[in-house]
């Protein structure tokens, strides 16, 4: 098999000839995956903790709501000038905090913008292309224009 790559003379480089300098290119390019892999999985960490969080108030404010509302209801049988606008407000505030957290927590998907590790796939595609573009053989493509066949990353 030959490569695209050429010695000082013009001739083609085999693919044993090649290997050493292929080796190092390749070793730089999965250190830049692990770290763009760390990267984009710190991102979708932090949105996901942020969404269990949201969530996990939501929940929480909700069912508290839940209460103070069959507690009105209670009270409002009672005689008390006072008691049923206190836990009525209470309860009307248990829900405003509720819809806070679920926007809250709904803005933590809408934040995050595309899929996750998009940067690894498009890096992935730009290097598959590459090295179709050297030699078709390596990613098992039809021609150097032709997507990576079997290889791809969606």
């Amino acid at each position: 098999m030959q490569l695209a790559g050429s010695t000082s003379s013009g001739t083609r480089l085999s693919a044993l000839e090649a290997l050493p300098r292929l080796a190092v290119a390749v070793l730089q390019h999965l250190i830049a995956y692990g770290e763009l892999l760390c990267e984009e999985g710190t991102e979708a960490a932090a949105r996901l903790r942020r969404g269990i969080i949201g969530f996990a108030l939501a929940a929480l404010a909700s069912f508290i709501a839940v209460e103070l509302a069959c507690l009105w209801i209670i009270a409002a049988t009672w005689d008390g000038p006072n008691r049923l606008t206190a836990v009525g407000a209470l309860c009307v505030g248990f829900a405003l905090v509720a819809v806070i957290c679920s926007a809250y927590a709904s803005g933590a998907r809408a934040a995050g913008g595309g899929k996750s590790f998009q940067r690894v796939r498009e890096e992935w595609r730009a290097d598959m292309q590459a090295l179709a573009a050297l030699d078709p053989t390596l990613t098992g493509s039809s021609g150097p224009a032709g997507a990576s066949g079997g290889h791809s990353v969606e």
